[in-house]
């Protein structure tokens, strides 16, 4: 009687879906590292543009720096969304991680520049 009422009212069991995806291998800590050394380059990269800025009084050089800083965050989060897609959610979540650390230390950087005048 009960498959009969499931029948009628086309009512089905929730049967959650097992992706048969399989897992990638995922390195996490390479993964990070690469991306922790890329970070590096970049900061001293965008603070040596910005001291040539500060040196000649030049804007133009100022908003360079900030595109390299920007860039960095789109590459991350394009790279992160690409990877869920791919089924490797641990290298996506050290990324999320990256990005996080990477805006709370540039959070803090502004802070500290604002308490200084």
């Amino acid at each position: 009687m009960n498959e009969e009422f499931n029948e009628l009212f086309d009512i089905k069991e929730d049967k959650r879906e097992i992706s048969n995806l399989p897992v990638p291998k995922q390195n996490v800590l390479i993964h990070s590292i690469v991306r922790v050394v890329i970070l590096i380059i970049a900061s001293v990269l965008t603070l040596g543009i910005l001291f040539v800025a500060a040196i000649n009084g030049e804007m133009d050089v100022a908003i360079l720096a900030l595109a390299i800083v920007i860039a960095w965050f789109g590459i991350m989060i394009a790279e992160a969304k690409n990877l869920r897609k791919q089924n490797k959610n641990d290298l996506a979540d050290a990324n999320n991680t990256i990005i996080v650390l990477a805006v709370v230390t540039v959070l803090c950087l502004f802070a500290y520049i604002a308490t200084m005048h």
